[in-house]
């Protein structure tokens, strides 16, 4: 009984958020940085609280927002989930910066992301690169 308990409790923390529409904007070869999107989906509660990946020195949450007509862009900490809820990373909404591209992409490349969750620690996700 004891065993299927721990077993039980093992398939809750092995529950990942799930992605989905996961993309990357494509900018010019020249661009030093640019935007990642996605729907995340968590079954339970958890927070995204980094990203990292391979082809930028430095990844950061970010929140845009309008204040007094203006529209500003500004790092966050982390992005809350409660059980159930899909959050959509999107221009002009919340999304992830690639700051300090390391190479050019290409349009249709995959790039793999890794995110690490509070609760249910990193995953590794493709990332599609294209145009809006």
């Amino acid at each position: 009984m004891l065993g299927c308990a721990m077993l039980a409790g093992a398939n809750v923390a092995l529950a990942q958020p799930k992605l989905e529409n996961a993309w990357i904007r494509l900018m010019p070869p020249n661009a030093g940085m640019t935007a990642a999107y996605a729907h995340i989906t968590s079954d339970a509660k958890d927070r995204l609280m980094s990203v990292k990946t391979e082809i930028a020195t430095k990844a950061e949450i970010h929140e845009t927002t309008m204040e007094n007509g203006m529209m500003s862009m500004r790092p966050i900490e982390s992005i809350a989930f409660s059980a159930g809820e899909t959050v959509e990373l999107k221009p002009q909404g919340k999304h992830i910066m690639l700051i300090g591209l390391t190479r050019a992409l290409q349009e249709g490349e995959e790039v793999p992301v890794l995110l690490e969750f509070a609760e249910s620690g990193v995953q590794s996700h493709l990332f599609t690169v294209h145009k809006p």
